[in-house]
C-alpha cells in the first residue's frame, strides 16, 4: 500500500493541469532555539487548489483506511457552511475524477 506522502504527491502532480495546489502545513515546529510555532489551522486540509475556472477547493489526502481527525470534520464543516468544497482523496484516480469534471465546467 503506498503511504500517504505518496499518495498526495501523485495527487498534487495531476491537480497541477488544472490550477495552483497548496500544500498546507499545519503543526508545531521547534526553532533552533527550541521555541514552538504553530503553523496553519487545527483541522487544515493537506491541499488547497485554486482551478483554473476560479473555484477553490480544500483536499485532505488519506490512505485507502485513513479517517479524518474531530479537527479535520470541523474544519470541513466551516468552509462547507462558508459554500466551499471540500474533498477527501485516497488515490490519483480520485485527482482524475476532479480534473475531468473541471476541464467541463
Amino acid at each position: 500500500m503506498k503511504s500517504e506522502t505518496q499518495i498526495q504527491n501523485a495527487i498534487r502532480a495531476a491537480l497541477s493541469e488544472i490550477g495552483i495546489v497548496r500544500r498546507n502545513n499545519v503543526g508545531t515546529y521547534l526553532t533552533p532555539y527550541g521555541k514552538p510555532i504553530v503553523i496553519g489551522i487545527p483541522g487544515e486540509p493537506d491541499l488547497t487548489l485554486f482551478t483554473k475556472t476560479g473555484e477553490t477547493i480544500f483536499i485532505e489526502i488519506k490512505t485507502p483506511t485513513g479517517r479524518q481527525s474531530q479537527k479535520q470534520k470541523h474544519f470541513q464543516k466551516v468552509v462547507e457552511s462558508y459554500g466551499f468544497r471540500y474533498m477527501i482523496m485516497r488515490c490519483v484516480d480520485d485527482a482524475k475524477k476532479l480534473i475531468s469534471e473541471v476541464k467541463h465546467e
